[in-house]
């Protein structure tokens, strides 16, 4: 399946176009700095997720990173509403989106990991002893 198609890759690139929306109106201090910040690792979440799909080696490495760089929006996103510098409704409307991905994320991390668990013990067992 192409990467484009998987849910988790259309709500990641929602939250990234939320963000370029929004960035339009912090103050330039903040849009320049650490939301431009924030725009770029959902743009490097979105990567992942190619990494994740086309690259079974890669596959829980990309994951694994995808929910490190999704938690460092998350962390943004809560100060900037703490700051005031992002409203409470488009903070809530980005932490839904944030915790759809790293729900969808890691379910999909936890079954990488079941599947590799699995094929060690296939391989295990087909070796001789």
């Amino acid at each position: 399946m192409l990467t484009e198609n998987l849910q988790i890759y259309k709500d990641t690139k929602e939250l990234a176009r939320l963000l370029l929306t929004y960035q339009a109106q912090v103050p330039k201090v903040v849009r320049y700095g650490e939301f431009a910040r924030a725009v770029g690792l959902a743009c490097e979440a979105m990567d992942m997720l190619y990494v994740a799909n086309s690259d079974v080696h890669e596959r829980l490495w990309a994951l694994t990173r995808f929910l490190q760089i999704v938690g460092s929006i998350r962390s943004r996103v809560s100060l900037f509403v703490e700051t005031r510098t992002l409203s409470a409704r488009q903070g809530v409307n980005l932490m839904r989106g944030i915790d759809k991905i790293q729900r969808q994320g890691t379910g999909w991390r936890k079954s990488s990991q079941s599947q590799s668990i699995e094929a060690v013990r296939a391989t295990m067992e087909s070796c001789p002893a």
